[in-house]
């Protein structure tokens, strides 16, 4: 997945001008019940040196991070043409070096396709894109879930605040700042199993280094850059979802040796049980919703993240990630929870009290109708 789709999402998820100044203008105190998430993109750190004649000068007198499209696509065009100047130059290096010497040739030849694994590097447009995961910190160990710099969204603070302020409190990371990042738009909205509202803004770096990653003390373990075509190339495994209990337990009591070991399970979708993955409490307290997720499917990801601990994208972060691939692509390989499990079940997860209100309401007027019927 090259930088070259980032238009794609100026397209689809651009937030207008209009409507960013009412986010600006509106500040609700009811909106401390939802919560925000950065979604940080980068250029993959193997293609650095294409930043080197073609640092990012803003065109629209932007003060903000919010740079026009325009400005962005002009940057992204430089960065593209400074690449193609890059492989040129290499190829003619390596032509030079293949009449010299054939035997360096083709060992250079190895070594590139190693370090050049997806489909499009051959292409001169490819500039392939990496996006920013955390290890939320708990006390199960390897249990934290994978997330997005965020958090929930505070008295007087806007949408896209809270995002910026979160990102800046968990990983140091300034998002404000105009000359390294940028606002590109926002996903559409997603609620987490405790109905928690969450809004998810894109932001693009635009600086050669990120910078230095410093993360908040009891609250995240680890942090991890993921090429997105490994998640846009990764593929279902049709076998798991009947065999993942017996896989999960044996997880369980291996987790720190089968960490990033298991090529098997690499870049494919698995599935496993609600009950097994999630550390929701209201769902974990609830005896009826425990059982009911005891049958409920949801698909994960094994990311390759370098870690002590395990980083299983799934739930909320895999949706919204899952959003942003249709968004650049118009199209994503991971299954929705609602393509692979009764659609009644799912409801009543995601809507337990507003379902407990319908079965009680329910179970009263059929009552109520046997009794008038009896008399």
């Amino acid at each position: 997945m090259s930088i070259n789709l980032i238009p794609n999402l100026f397209k689809n998820s651009r937030i207008s001008i209009g409507k960013q100044q009412f986010y600006n203008a509106t500040k609700n105190s009811s909106k401390r019940k939802n919560a925000s998430v950065a979604v940080i993109l980068r250029v993959d750190s193997k293609y650095n040196d294409i930043f080197d004649d073609c640092s990012f000068k803003c065109i629209c007198n932007s003060k903000r991070n919010e740079h026009k499209e325009k400005c962005i696509n002009t940057f992204i065009q430089s960065l593209i043409s400074n690449h193609k100047d890059q492989r040129n130059n290499n190829n003619n290096n390596n032509n030079n070096n293949n009449n010299n010497n054939n035997n360096n040739n083709n060992n250079n030849n190895n070594d590139s396709n190693n370090n050049n694994n997806s489909l499009l590097s051959k292409n001169d447009n490819y500039i392939p894109l990496e996006l920013l995961y955390l290890k939320r910190f708990s006390r199960n160990g390897n249990n934290g879930e994978v997330c997005f710099p965020g958090g929930k969204i505070e008295l007087n603070e806007t949408e896209q605040e809270a995002a910026e302020r979160e990102t800046l409190e968990e990983v140091s990371i300034d998002l404000k700042s105009s000359n390294n990042f940028t606002l590109i738009g926002q996903l559409d909205d997603k609620f987490t199993y405790d109905q928690i509202g969450v809004h998810s803004f894109i932001y693009l770096q635009l600086c050669k280094e990120t910078p230095k990653i410093i993360l908040s003390p009891n609250e995240l373990v680890d942090y991890g850059w993921v090429n997105l075509d490994y998640i846009l190339n990764s593929r279902e495994n049709k076998n798991s979802k009947r065999s993942d209990n017996n896989n999960n337990n044996n997880n369980n009591n291996n987790n720190n040796n089968n960490n990033n070991n298991n090529n098997d399970d690499m870049n494919k979708i698995q599935f496993t049980t609600v009950s097994e993955i999630t550390i929701s409490k209201s769902l974990k307290s609830n005896y009826l919703l425990r059982k009911i997720c005891d049958h409920l499917y949801v698909p994960y990801l094994m990311l390759p993240i370098v870690s002590n601990y395990q980083f299983r994208l799934w739930g909320l972060t895999l949706d919204i990630t899952s959003d942003l691939l249709k968004r650049l692509t118009g199209s994503s390989p991971i299954p929705s929870a609602r393509a692979v499990n009764n659609s009644f079940l799912l409801y009543i997860t995601r809507n337990p009290y507003k379902s407990l209100f319908i079965f009680s309401t329910t179970f009263l007027s059929v009552l109520i109708s046997t009794l008038l019927y009896l008399k």
